[in-house]
């Protein structure tokens, strides 16, 4: 129902030729709804409309209707195959619900991902990822978190220590 309402504001902003609210409304219901292939339509179409090449290519590249120009535009813009890939958005993969021209663009994509590397393209519930096992780069923020967290205790034990022997 949200959904719907919020796509009836985006035509109402656009009646009046309000673009700019129309496309915020777009991207929160993107954000809401990544997965959604008719709101990348829409937003792609949206973009086209502006003259943003490069965002039309990108919200597009899901679709049957993205030409040339706004692909090669979305791919200048954004170096590396896994970069696109995240700038895509997705969460879930895609592949069953596309269309046979974005099927075979994204195909190609997830391979040049792969040969990237460092492995193949796992979807995970927040969107791809590599394969890979985790690795002690996925470690470093927890490790980081607890050494920070272990010279806060000690910090706090010597001030207390400190305050104590003042007092007596």
């Amino acid at each position: 129902m949200a959904r719907e309402h919020v796509l009836a504001k985006v035509e109402a902003d656009l009646r009046r030729g309000h673009v700019h609210p129309a496309m915020q409304r777009l991207a929160s219901l993107n954000a809401a709804y990544p997965d959604d292939l008719e709101l990348r339509s829409r937003r792609a179409a949206l973009y086209r409309q502006v003259g943003h090449v490069t965002e039309a290519g990108r919200w597009g590249f899901l679709t049957e209707d993205a030409s040339a120009p706004e692909i090669t535009a979305f791919e200048r813009s954004y170096p590396g195959a896994w970069r696109r890939l995240r700038a895509l958005r997705v969460i879930a993969d895609p592949t069953d619900r596309l269309g046979p021209l974005a099927g075979a663009r994204f195909a190609q994509l997830v391979r040049q991902a792969e040969r990237e590397g460092p492995a193949p393209v796992a979807w995970t519930e927040v969107g791809p990822r590599s394969g890979e096992p985790d690795s002690w780069r996925d470690m470093l923020g927890c490790l980081v978190a607890i050494v920070i967290g272990l010279v806060l205790v000690a910090l706090t034990v010597v001030g207390l220590i400190t305050v104590l022997r003042w007092a007596w």
